[in-house]
C-alpha cells in the first residue's frame, strides 16, 4: 500500500502524541488494540441503528466510533463518521446508510495498516484480533 494511501486509512500521530504524554507505548497500544477487537461489533451497530432509522441511536453510535477513531488516528473512519453525523442531523437517513455502506470495506484495511504500526512501531509480539 502506498504511504499516501495508508495515510488516508491510519496515521499514528494521535497514537505516538499519547505515548509520549504518558512515556510509554503499553497504555496507547492496548487502546489501539480494543480499539480494533471493538470495530466490527460498532460498525455493526452504526448499520443497525441507521437501517433501523433510529435517528437518537444512530448519532450515538456514530459519534462514538468517531470519537474513538480520531483518537487512535483511523482517518478514513473518522471522516466517514462526519459525514453520517451531518447526514443524521439533517435528518437523511436514506443517505446515511448509503454513505456507511463503505464501513464494513475499510475494516480490514484500517486493521492491517494499524497492526503494521503497533507491531513496527509498538511491538511486543501480541497480534490483534479480528
Amino acid at each position: 500500500m502506498a504511504a499516501t494511501a495508508c495515510n488516508a486509512v491510519f496515521h499514528p500521530d494521535a497514537l505516538l502524541d499519547l505515548a509520549e504524554q504518558l512515556q510509554g507505548t503499553t497504555i496507547p497500544r492496548r487502546y489501539a488494540l480494543t480499539f480494533l477487537e471493538m470495530l466490527q461489533a460498532r460498525v455493526e451497530r452504526v448499520l443497525s441503528t441507521i437501517g433501523n432509522n433510529d435517528t437518537e441511536d444512530a448519532m450515538d453510535a456514530v459519534l462514538s466510533l468517531k470519537v474513538n477513531a480520531h483518537m487512535v488516528g483511523a482517518r478514513s473512519m473518522e471522516e466517514t463518521c462526519n459525514g453520517l453525523e451531518q447526514r443524521i442531523l439533517h435528518g437523511d437517513m436514506p443517505g446515511a446508510a448509503r454513505n456507511a455502506a463503505v464501513l464494513p470495506c475499510n475494516i480490514d484495511t484500517l486493521r492491517t495498516a494499524m497492526s503494521e504500526f503497533l507491531f513496527g512501531t509498538f511491538g511486543d509480539g501480541t497480534t490483534a484480533s479480528k
